[in-house]
């Protein structure tokens, strides 16, 4: 073997084993560099534990193997987030980024299976929550693309020990995102470019009383869209009377379909929450409302919708709404010894425009509805109010056809022991009003029109009672050329403990009431 061959082949080895060496060299390097950023770099409310660590410098991956992920409440010292996942899965890792630039770079992030308990502290101050490591992130992280696989997430009140919020196959990818010391001040801590979200079984109790369950969900940056969604109280009618000092709906809502299309949220001047979205549709929602009017009234002020709206915390744009196929059932129960009084309202379609508090002065939210009321009459309704206006000025409109009488029996009957007979043919009617008074434009065609009043127990004619009635009731309206009687009221009074449908109803009450007892314009 001639010497130039020997020093070459002596030299090749010296740079395949310092390579090796390197190689190893490196890569205890950069272990060591994560176990100590893992261990001392991380926020002091942080911790993690973890059963090994891999790194494989040429595939660029690190793998935390069964880690666990605990933060501490700086104000409580409790644990208040745990995380537990099969692999936390790191892989593109960006060495010279890490090594020269400071700077975390990597192309995918992946948890598997992750299992996060969050424990809600209501005696916590908020700002604590918000970011209470936030002054101590010194890099700056890239993750081209972050993603959960088949994680679960629950939330539990420690003072209750009660499940808050719980979901579970819960699979996330969010893409292009940047964590700094400046973004994670934010209200959202860290930049992104797109993402898509799905899970099943969420459960979220909404307060003391009423739950919200949704089978399953899907959430891209193009819609969201909740199946078999479902909010309800959580007693029976029975039990519910039986703990409440103050009236308050027993209700049951579900909706196999919601969507909401291309929406946009964020945070405006870093402070204030905004909503938008050009259109939201319910499929097939059914709503059933009981009332058990027997429980003390809750005299609180109620607010129109206009000032509802104008008054939200956050900014909320929602251009169009539809309903599609509705269905409204509303129940009342007024006297202990006879069943609740019922109204409903079918098939109802509704299209509703403007449903927002960022408009200028001047554009209005309408509301345009078309439905089936008490199973045979149709109705359509105009409803348009301006919620930059101070006077929560409104204009009502309602269309109604053939009433039959007795249709309305089984809300009468119950609640007003009351029996009405005879045919309302055709009825139009505008409200007018504003937050304290109303005014009511109504004509309506009519024919045998009576009503008899029942005894104390609902159920015989008080016959002496019912004909005084019928006394002041015009009979029918045919003695016009186009067979309508019209009827004008104003100052009709607003109780402000009650809501908006209480004032609709007043309203079209005295309207009606004027055109029967013949104080409407013939």
């Amino acid at each position: 073997m001639t010497k130039p061959l020997k020093i070459t082949i002596i030299s090749l080895l010296a740079l395949v084993v310092l390579s090796v060496i390197g190689y190893f060299v490196a890569d205890a390097i950069i272990t060591s560099k994560l176990e100590n950023f893992l261990k001392s770099e991380l926020p002091e409310t942080v911790s993690v534990d973890y059963e090994s660590i891999d790194v494989n410098l040429w595939g660029g991956k690190v793998a935390l193997i069964r880690p666990k992920i605990l933060n501490m409440g700086s104000h409580t010292s409790k644990i208040n987030v745990d995380v537990a996942l099969d692999t936390l899965m790191v892989t593109g890792f960006g060495y010279w980024d890490y090594l020269v630039n400071d700077i975390i770079h990597v192309k995918s992030v992946q948890l598997r299976s992750p299992v996060v308990h969050y424990y809600h502290d209501k005696t916590i101050p908020k700002n604590e929550y918000k970011n209470s490591s936030s002054d101590q992130l010194k890099q700056e992280i890239k993750v081209d693309q972050f993603n959960i696989q088949n994680g679960k997430l629950s939330i539990r009140d420690t003072e209750t020990d009660s499940i808050m919020l719980y979901s579970n196959s819960l699979t996330a990818n969010i893409m292009g995102i940047e964590v700094n010391p400046i973004s994670v001040k934010n209200p959202i801590p860290f930049n992104y470019e797109d993402y898509n979200f799905s899970f099943e079984n969420f459960f979220f109790s909404m307060g003391n009383y009423e739950n919200l369950t949704i089978a399953d969900a899907s959430i891209t940056q193009g819609q969201i869209r909740l199946n078999q969604m479902k909010m309800f109280t959580k007693y029976s009618k029975e039990k519910l009377s039986q703990i409440i000092s103050e009236e308050r709906d027993h209700f049951n809502v579900s909706i196999p379909s919601l969507v909401l299309k291309n929406q946009e949220f964020g945070y405006q001047q870093d402070s204030i929450f905004y909503f938008k979205s050009p259109e939201v549709i319910f499929e097939n929602p059914e709503m059933y409302i009981y009332r058990d009017k027997l429980i003390a009234d809750d005299i609180t002020t109620k607010q129109l919708y206009s000032k509802m709206l104008r008054g939200l915390k956050f900014n909320l744009t929602l251009s169009e709404v539809e309903l599609k196929n509705a269905t409204i059932v509303y129940s009342e129960k007024v006297n202990v010894d006879m069943p609740a009084g019922k109204l409903s309202f079918t098939k109802m379609d509704a299209d509703i425009k403007n449903i927002s508090n960022t408009y200028d002065s001047g554009q209005k939210t309408t509301l345009d509805i078309d439905a089936i009321f008490m199973a045979k009459t149709p109705i359509k309704v105009n409803w348009v109010f301006d919620v930059n206006d101070a006077s929560d000025a409104f204009v009502f409109k309602t269309n109604i056809g053939k009433l039959p009488s007795p249709d309305l029996n089984p809300f009468s009957q119950p609640n007003l022991k009351v029996l009405l007979e005879g045919e309302l043919l055709h009825t139009y009617a505008t409200v007018s009003g504003d937050v304290n008074t109303s005014r009511v434009n109504m004509k309506a065609k009519y024919e045998d029109f009576k009503v008899v009043i029942l005894d104390k127990e609902g159920e015989k004619k008080n016959k002496v009672l019912s004909a005084i009635a019928n006394l002041f009731i015009k009979k029918d309206s045919n003695e016009t050329e186009d067979g309508f009687r019209e009827s004008f009221k104003e100052n009709i009074e607003r109780d402000k403990t009650k809501s908006i449908f209480n004032f609709l109803w007043i309203s079209l009450k005295a309207g009606l009431g004027s055109i029967m007892t013949g104080d409407g314009k013939q």
